[in-house]
């Protein structure tokens, strides 16, 4: 519940002062937008104001064991905050100091001394973070190394922290979309296996009853019930060894590829996979172009962004073209994947000077477009689900309801 006291809330905040130290305290107003007057009329340049529930749900998950783990919310939450504090006026080593002041005790935090005194130790900043330990993609550091060299840093930092926070969000997009599938899955499957563990063995007498002519199909379910009955411990254990095993698969960065390689050959789920990949692959490479990163080394950089090892691989000889004189259209002309109803967007950012714009809505496009194709696909999987399910629960039910009426069959 907020904290009220006669209609005001109580907001924990995080803020810079005049000397770009952080100050963390609380503040007290009748709605956030007051409380960032507040402390605006204070001096101070608000970093994080949350009321006391909603900070203690936004505090960095830890581990039980080991060091805990950093998020890509906490990477673009990063990277969001060293723009805005560069965009301020303030200068790199106090905006680091006051970072890593602030993530001392986040996971965050020695990456963050790590970086602070790489760069006070006179590296660049870019070469400073692409060293340190935070797990950003490549294409963040390469927006960094032009904003440096371009004298845009924090404008740099702002395009790469909107583009980590459009992946993260259709990553979680994706997933809360599989929440209930999944669901209905498992709870379909666990149903499907008490009925064949807890009910189908209960019939088994009646394999041994002289009265009975149980049908073949019947007698297979039956004896299949209390087979699996018999050795329940022995298919648990093989049902864990199946979960470690996928579990493993989309551990390993690389099994996972070449599941997610498999799967976009798939019919319906091929299609949906293609259009995210195209769409991210072109809003990286859109920004990059827009920071004034070389077309080649642009193109190369965000390749790295894709996910199937396929595309990359159609990718691999595009820098190579480019330096060889073809343009992007005409390299992009010759990949099946890409659709040919895009490409002329390409040729207009061409031949316009706005490529950075027509890739940009390029990669808005194809995400709208993987969208669609992600709900159609969930509109297909919940029914199917449901009746794949029923016809294994309804399979059992016959069975077990034939062996009952063979009874009334036996000659009189």
């Amino acid at each position: 519940m907020n904290s009220q006291q006669g209609g005001a809330r109580l907001f924990v905040y995080r803020a810079l002062d005049g000397a770009g130290q952080s100050v963390q305290g609380q503040v007290s107003a009748s709605d956030e937008a007051s409380a960032l007057r507040g402390l605006l009329s204070q001096g101070l340049t608000p970093l994080e104001l949350n009321e006391p529930s909603l900070a203690a749900e936004a505090a960095p998950s830890k581990r039980r064991f080991g060091r805990p783990s950093i998020r890509a919310a906490d990477r673009v939450s990063l990277v969001q905050e060293l723009a805005t504090l560069l965009g301020a006026g303030i200068s790199m080593s106090e905006a680091l100091s006051s970072l890593s002041e602030a993530y001392q005790q986040h996971a965050l935090g020695p990456a963050l001394s790590g970086l602070e005194r790489d760069v006070r130790a006179g590296q660049r900043f870019a070469q400073a973070l692409a060293a340190a330990p935070v797990g950003l993609p490549p294409y963040v550091i390469a927006l960094a190394e032009a904003g440096e060299a371009g004298g845009q840093l924090a404008a740099a930092l702002k395009d790469a922290a909107a583009q980590m926070e459009h992946e993260r969000r259709i990553g979680q997009e994706v997933r809360n979309a599989l929440v209930y599938p999944v669901v209905l899955v498992v709870a379909g499957l666990l149903a499907v296996a008490v009925i064949f563990v807890g009910v189908v063995p209960r019939f088994a007498g009646l394999l041994k009853s002289s009265r009975a002519e149980v049908p073949a199909l019947s007698r297979w379910v039956i004896e299949s019930g209390v087979f699996v009955q018999q050795h329940a411990l022995a298919f648990g254990l093989f049902g864990l060894g199946l979960l470690a095993l996928l579990v493993t698969v989309f551990s390993a960065p690389g099994l996972r590829a070449a599941l997610m390689d498999r799967l976009s050959q798939l019919p319906v789920l091929g299609p949906w996979l293609l259009r995210v990949e195209i769409g991210r692959w072109a809003l990286v490479l859109g920004q990059l172009l827009a920071n004034r990163v070389p077309i080649v080394s642009a193109l190369q950089l965000s390749s790295a962004a894709l996910g199937l090892r396929r595309l990359r691989q159609d990718l691999s000889s595009g820098p190579g073209q480019l330096e060889r004189g073809k343009s992007l259209s005409d390299v992009l002309a010759g990949l099946r994947w890409f659709p040919a109803v895009r490409l002329n967007l390409v040729r207009v950012g061409e031949r316009s000077g706005e490529l950075p714009k027509m890739l940009a809505t390029l990669g808005a496009m194809e995400t709208d477009a993987a969208r669609d194709l992600q709900k159609r696909a969930l509109a297909l999987i919940e029914p199917a689900a449901i009746l794949v399910i029923g016809a294994m629960i309804g399979f059992i039910m016959i069975a077990v309801m034939m062996a009952i009426t063979s009874l009334n069959t036996v000659a009189l």
